[in-house]
């Protein structure tokens, strides 16, 4: 029972606490990394009130109609029935040793040359992995090379680990390669210490483009002049439509001066929050040493391995491809038919997204009318370090969850919130 017989010292304590400010508690990391939606989904002004429902265009998430619910159901009812009481205790850092031989031997198939189990760690989705890296070679005042633009959650990531970040500007065959070197140069004579470069190369988050075989070359031989580790995000190499993606940046250097982070979020589902790094077994077991949140769930690792076992996952991979290559063809049709005079754009050769460039108003400005026709997505902004001050004509258009029907209403709503913003009706 609590003793309240100091009524008056406990108001004090609590009046003390009411007027303090939160500021003066957190550490530099927290407030270096600010405020702000780590998936850059949510809109800062209110949805609509009209009679339509509005068409979905934010998150980079799978389609709900494609999660294969039947045998993931399978694969838990397995997993529960055989091995009990090994998938409900913890299961140890460097994960599941049946799911990363799993990933060995699919990894080793797909790199083209072989990979162990001890080539991997099983982390919180490709952002824990992302964040594990930087746990174990990032420190404050460390230099770290970020494409411009780029995913947003990861640049609160690494921002929060308070490296000096240098963005690199991205043109359509991916980021400018010759940028990076003349930058790691100039941070090398400045007596600094470059430590990584974080790179979305397949299929980038939110551009879409997809670095050239060229520019992979010569990434790699720049970053092991200078001895700077490259992150490699590969979260949606695998969603490519028709043509394959270039080989990974991994696969080009066998593995040497590269940390591969993967995800089985967007070939699964993200609610799994299963994903992996891929390195050197040195770089592993730095990584292993740096975890002390005592792995994640051995339940979900047991079940996606039995799911892999099962040659289940590849053939979803594959219907996943079909499905979202006809969401993209019909998305650019409809905006080539409606917005031709208003928005230009290059169509994705894989991935999730379409980024677009505004003719005539901001991209917030359209953004917020949008809003008033039933369309909800971010504006380019959002994946610059300094926001609007880099960007404020371009878009990104997740088109993965809507439906064909709602996609093809993207075109004539998308018109109507231009001229909307532009005052034209």
């Amino acid at each position: 029972m609590v003793d309240m017989s100091h009524p008056a010292r406990l108001e004090e304590a609590a009046r003390i606490w009411k007027e303090s400010n939160i500021r003066d508690l957190l550490t530099k990391s927290a407030i270096a990394v600010g405020a702000g939606s780590a998936t850059d989904a949510g809109l800062p002004w209110a949805l609509p009130t009209n009679d339509f429902k509005p068409i979905e265009l934010a998150g980079g998430i799978p389609d709900p109609a494609q999660l294969p619910v039947d045998d993931l159901k399978e694969s838990f009812r397995r997993v529960l029935e055989s091995t009990p009481k090994e998938a409900l205790r913890y299961g140890g850092v460097p994960g599941f040793e049946g799911l990363r031989e799993a990933l060995a031997e699919r990894q080793s198939r797909l790199e083209g040359f072989r990979l162990e189990p001890g080539n991997f760690i099983i982390n919180n989705g490709g952002a824990g992995g992302i964040d594990n890296v930087c746990d174990a070679f990032v420190e404050p005042g460390d230099v770290v090379i970020v494409e411009a633009p780029t995913f947003s959650g990861s640049l609160r990531t690494i921002r929060g680990h308070m490296p000096e970040i240098v963005p690199v500007p991205v043109d359509d065959d991916g980021v400018l390669v010759e940028r990076v070197a003349d930058e790691l140069s100039r941070v090398e004579e400045a007596g600094k210490r470059a430590k990584l470069v974080y790179i979305i190369p397949d299929f980038h988050n939110p551009t879409g483009t997809t670095l050239s075989m060229e520019r992979r070359e010569r990434l790699i031989e720049a970053c092991a002049a200078h001895k700077v580790l490259i992150l490699e995000d590969t979260a949606y190499g695998e969603m490519y439509f028709g043509k394959e993606a270039p080989p990974s940046i991994y696969a080009m250097a066998q593995g040497q001066g590269i940390l591969k982070a993967a995800t089985f979020s967007k070939i699964i589902a993200t609610g799994l929050r299963i994903g992996w790094v891929q390195g050197r077994e040195d770089y592993v077991e730095s990584l292993v040493r740096v975890r002390f949140d005592m792995g994640n769930s051995p339940l979900l690792q047991r079940a996606i391995a039995d799911y892999m076992e099962r040659g289940k996952l590849d053939p979803h991979v594959e219907e996943m491809r079909s499905v979202y290559a006809e969401k993209c063809d019909v998305l650019c049709r409809s905006l080539e038919e409606h917005c031709q005079p208003y928005l230009r754009f290059k169509k994705p050769e894989g991935g999730f997204f379409l980024w677009a460039e505004c003719q005539g108003p901001s991209a917030k400005d359209l953004a917020k009318a949008a809003t008033d026709e039933g369309l909800i997505f971010p504006i380019g902004a959002n994946f610059f370090i300094d926001g609007e001050s880099n960007d404020t004509s371009h878009i990104r258009l997740a088109f993965i969850t809507a439906t064909l029907e709602d996609l093809e209403q993207v075109g004539p709503r998308m018109r109507k919130a231009f001229q909307r913003a532009l005052g034209e009706r």
